[in-house]
């Protein structure tokens, strides 16, 4: 059975380009790129080559990418490594309270060890309060961080503006770019962004792999979090050379189709309003309906519970927020956190956009979940007119 795949936040289809880039790394060209024989010679002229290319992508020099498993380790060793073990207060970091649970849960974890964990706040478009940013900074800051493009909203952060800040009082800047990369123009160097988090899975390339860019003007100020064989001085373990390769092919073709993929995806979004419109009353956007990426629609839908929704869908895959957190019977810390109430955040639904799928899939998805809404909001109905008072 056919599934419709509206939820390319949570991860994307590998492109074809990119799994052949992939296969000769683990057949032929299965050297590992640290050995100085001629496989592994070859194998690092293809990790450096992937280098180039994520470093294209985000405005970098190669020398500055560093290879992790994704995102979620990229934020940890950006976000650890900015601390010692022996820190406390009043050394502190400042943390976004919409951001990803990998950047959260590093600062639960040092503010549990004593180093004080600052929240900014944000606005109902779910957009970092810059004057808030401002007053929380000050000469003990060591990093503040905020995801470019929230995952569950689509809100871009302003990011140029909270380098500006974090720089007066020498503190440095971390961004998830998990689900900005190969969506909105990326420029570390422009921007002034000490440190930046990337995955291969949200560019349809394979899970497993990611990056961190850091600054080399800053990289001393970063200590390890893990040991072993120093492949790279912040992170030691042997370079998975396909996982690699298929990362940098996935930069080099986001960035070539970047352009035409926004044209297609500001279409897709136009349609699915249109859709939703027409067939929910009330139904309405959670976040930034006008500074927002395209591909991310949050929704309300009124009289629907989402999750009921979700899982009653055989046939439309779609969530109601970051697969990480699929998993809570809580509502949204995201919505929350931007001022949904608890009744709205349970009647919401997060529907991600692929550039590359059909109008008509696109069509038969966005209607399925409209029928399936119409039919639980009328089954709700029913059963308030049925309780005894």
């Amino acid at each position: 059975m056919k599934v419709i795949y509206l939820d390319a936040c949570a991860t994307t289809r590998v492109d074809d380009e990119v799994l052949d880039a992939m296969l000769p790394y683990l057949r032929e060209e299965f050297g590992n790129p640290s050995s100085p024989h001629v496989l592994g010679k070859r194998a690092r002229r293809a990790v450096d080559a992937a280098a180039e290319s994520v470093a294209r992508l985000i405005g970098a020099d190669p020398d500055a990418v560093l290879f992790t498993s994704g995102a979620t380790e990229s934020n940890n060793i950006a976000l650890l490594g900015a601390f010692g073990h022996e820190d406390r207060a009043p050394v502190n970091g400042v943390f976004c309270p919409t951001d990803h649970k990998s950047s959260l849960a590093v600062g639960r974890a040092l503010a549990a060890r004593g180093v004080d964990a600052r929240t900014v706040r944000v606005g109902r478009d779910g957009q970092v309060d810059l004057v808030h940013l401002d007053g929380l900074l000050d000469l003990h800051t060591r990093v503040a961080t905020a995801a470019w493009v929230n995952s569950e909203i689509g809100t871009v952060q302003p990011v140029h503006a909270m380098a500006a800040l974090c720089h007066d009082v020498g503190a440095l800047l971390h961004v998830d770019a998990a689900q900005a990369a190969g969506r909105v123009p990326i420029d570390v160097r422009g921007a002034e962004i000490d440190l930046l988090s990337l995955s291969a899975h949200k560019l349809r390339g394979p899970k497993g792999v990611g990056a961190l860019y850091v600054r080399p003007e800053i990289r001393h100020r970063l200590r390890p979090v893990m040991f072993g064989g120093g492949q790279y001085e912040l992170r030691s373990g042997t370079v998975p050379t396909h996982l690699v390769v298929g990362l940098g092919k996935a930069a080099e073709l986001a960035l070539a189709r970047a352009e035409a993929d926004l044209r297609r995806v500001r279409e897709l979004r136009a349609t699915a309003l249109d859709i939703l419109a027409a067939g929910i009353p009330g139904v309405r956007l959670n976040g930034d309906p006008r500074g927002g990426v395209p591909h991310v629609l949050n929704v309300v839908l009124p009289g629907v519970r989402g999750e009921s929704l979700v899982s009653s869908l055989t046939t439309v895959a779609l969530s109601t927020g970051s697969a990480c957190n699929s998993g809570s019977q809580e509502p949204s810390y995201v919505l929350t956190a931007i001022g949904v109430d608890a009744e709205d955040a349970n009647s919401s639904v997060r529907i991600c956009l692929d550039p590359r799928m059909s109008f008509e899939d696109l069509v038969t998805g966005v209607e399925t979940v409209v029928e399936r809404a119409r039919g639980l909001a009328g089954v709700a109905v029913a059963m308030r007119g049925h309780q005894v008072v």
